[in-house]
């Protein structure tokens, strides 16, 4: 048990439910606010995880929970990295010393582990869409006039209150073209659903573009006092029985002269809006949220939060304390409690980028609200006036990069995998339809750790390699990670780079002898990468079977190779480089009698291994008698673990990989 579990709490020992929260003072919420805020910062120094944006979203986790009954109203979380105080509260608090853990609770809303999570988030834009569909859901079930309470499953009763929706919503978010969809739809919804927007001014990064500024100008102009005595008037003038939320409207607007940009934003937009009010304060959030819970009608409450509050290095730094790793707390400063040593993939790729920038003023660089997280903070430093933030609007990004790349430059799009995933239509029209010279440097690529499901990158090789003209690469090491660069930079069409959240291979692997697969194979990963061109890593003439790694899995490879060595079997180990094109002489060792071991960090649907399938298939006229055995991950959403527990788990690592190669040989 941690620490954080053994403390002697006022309030939180005794918080098993909402009904707990339900039964304590104002006063005593403060103090509890204070009790979770310390308990969610001695849990991540311990376990890692999302601790500003929890840190900053504590009090308006307790309001909500004291006036809404959340078993039956519905609570949205827009990124449900937010969520820690929200499962510490529904009962889930002595879980946290396994958070984002094998065999403990997600970083992320998970029905899987409790009715008061609808769904299971992690992409940003989606709560208020979802909200609208739940909200008319409730009254669709309730509409007698469609005859639906002759069916016994959705009738409910008629003294039965309906459930209340509210979505939790980021500024971030907001800006998202999604939530934009959305908001142009909530005319939809003619019964209540409150949208709560919870403005900290950050996403991962420092919120970008005109909504931003939008809300800058909204909160620089506003005092404490200001906020109190908006939230004074928002309660004295709320409409109530026979009043409509026009009235009340108009009735705050005199009297608090309502006129900055956010409120005329959202009343052009025909949608009542309420705000800004302190998202510290919990008294008032609870009286607030108490009137709005009664409107029969879509509305919005404007909050402000700080991330990161209560902890100082995560509320001066909240870009670094968005998702950290373990870290040790002395006072008012932090010391990583993770061992410095090799750097990572990111890290490669953003030096090397900002070093090609300096020679190639035509290189620009786009991110997605990610420039820390995709390594282009130097890049961002050095060429400001090449560097693009566009927030959280994946599919912007790319549609930008393609009028760039339209007007002679050299775009680089910097997105996460599952985050790319949101913008495939763009890649599609806008770049692989015009062959656009659009470099797609995807991040996070394959299993990615304790985020889990919503988080890892193991589809981007399927939807990617089935559009034409796109080049797909991946590389294995630092030194391929330089050399895939300079090639994607080099050609006249859209190149995809794939790289996992991990670090890059050392130079000689425990146990590797000096004279054995390891050093050719350095050599063989120092050779310039052309078009769809695989480089062979260690050949055996005596080899029965040859195993063919994309991308990092190049080690787990090797290292087969070395193990099936001591036992005296012989394989080649083939570097492939690219999932499309796939070199013809990969599918040609078939014919010298050669059996073929794909490995991936993708899923086996539509991933390189199967690239090599269809390759094969259409090349030989009648079917190969050597077998093909491709090893990535299975049809189905994996847990949050370690990366390595994952790779372990799907099978793409080196015993997975001898014991396929000794079943193939007695075949």
């Amino acid at each position: 048990m941690t620490q954080a579990l053994h403390e002697k709490w006022k309030f939180l020992n005794g918080l098993k439910s909402p009904a707990d929260v339900k039964k304590l003072k104002v006063e005593q919420l403060r103090t509890l606010a204070e009790e979770i805020r310390r308990f969610i910062l001695n849990s991540v120094s311990k376990t890692g995880g999302h601790l500003a944006s929890n840190l900053g979203v504590v009090e308006l986790t307790l309001a909500l929970h004291y006036v809404f009954d959340f078993k039956e109203d519905k609570l949205l979380w827009d990124v449900g990295h937010q969520c820690y105080a929200h499962k510490i509260i529904t009962g889930r608090k002595d879980k946290f010393e396994r958070l984002r853990q094998a065999g403990g609770i997600s970083g992320f809303p998970n029905p899987a582990e409790s009715v008061y999570d609808p769904f299971t988030v992690g992409h940003a834009g989606t709560a208020i869409a979802t909200a609208i569909g739940m909200a008319i859901g409730e009254q669709l079930r309730r509409d007698e006039g469609r005859g639906m309470r002759d069916d016994p499953a959705l009738r409910e009763p008629d003294d039965k209150r309906p459930s209340r929706v509210v979505a939790v919503v980021g500024d971030a978010s907001i800006v998202n073209g999604v939530s934009f969809e959305a908001l142009n739809n909530l005319g939809l919804v003619k019964r209540q659903l409150l949208i709560v927007l919870n403005d900290n001014s950050m996403a991962i990064d420092a919120t970008v573009g005109a909504m931003a500024k939008y809300f800058s100008k909204v909160r620089l102009s506003q005092t404490y006092e200001d906020l109190r005595r908006t939230t004074r008037n928002i309660l004295e003038h709320m409409p109530v029985i026979g009043k409509s939320v026009e009235e009340a409207i108009e009735r705050i607007k005199k009297s608090i002269r309502m006129v900055l940009p956010a409120s005329q934003m959202f009343e052009s937009l025909d949608i009542p809006y309420f705000g800004p009010v302190d998202g510290h304060d919990v008294g008032s959030l609870i009286r607030l949220f108490e009137a709005l819970a009664e409107l029969e009608h879509p509305a919005i409450l404007h909050v402000y939060t700080r991330k990161g509050n209560g902890f100082r290095p995560a509320g001066s730094r909240p870009s670094k304390f968005h998702s950290t790793g373990p870290f040790k707390i002395n006072g008012d400063t932090v010391e990583s409690a993770s061992v410095p040593g090799r750097r990572s993939f990111t890290d490669v790729f953003g030096e090397h980028l900002t070093k090609l920038a300096e020679k190639d003023s035509r290189i620009v660089a786009i991110t997605s609200a990610m420039c820390d997280g995709t390594g282009l903070v130097e890049f961002h430093k050095k060429f400001a006036d090449r560097f693009y933030d566009v927030g959280i609007a994946e599919s912007a990004a790319v549609d930008i990069a393609a009028g760039l790349a339209g007007n002679g430059l050299k775009p680089v799009v910097c997105i996460y995998s599952t985050f790319l995933q949101r913008s495939f239509d763009q890649i599609f029209q806008e770049v692989a339809l015009q062959n656009l010279p659009v470099v797609f440097c995807i991040d996070r690529a394959g299993v990615v750790g304790s985020d889990g499901p919503t988080h890892h990158g193991m589809m981007d090789i399927g939807f990617l390699r089935m559009l034409p003209n796109m080049v797909l690469t991946a590389p294995a090491n630092e030194v391929e990670m330089k050399l895939a660069l300079e090639f994607a930079l080099g050609q006249d069409g859209p190149v995809v780079i794939r790289y996992p959240k991990d670090v890059v291979p050392s130079q000689k692997p425990v146990g590797a002898a000096p004279d054995d697969a390891f050093v050719p194979a350095r050599r063989a990963c120092a050779k310039p990468f052309r078009l769809g061109k695989s480089v062979v890593v260690k050949k055996r003439k005596d080899s029965a079977v040859a195993i063919v790694s994309y991308g990092s899995v190049l080690t787990e490879a090797l290292e087969a190779a070395r193990l099936l060595a001591k036992e005296g079997i012989a394989v080649d180990v083939v570097n492939a480089r690219f999932a499309a094109p796939v070199d013809k002489k990969i599918v040609s060792l078939l014919e010298k009698g050669k059996g073929l071991i794909t490995v991936e960090d993708h899923a086996c649907a539509c991933g390189f291994g199967s690239a090599v399938l269809e390759l094969a298939a259409a090349t030989f006229d009648r079917p190969t008698t050597r077998p093909i055995a491709v090893l990535g991950a299975p049809r189905r959403f994996l847990k949050h673990d370690s990366r390595s527990a994952q790779l372990m788990e799907i099978g793409v690592n080196a015993d997975r990989i001898v014991k396929t190669a000794k079943k193939m040989l007695k075949t």
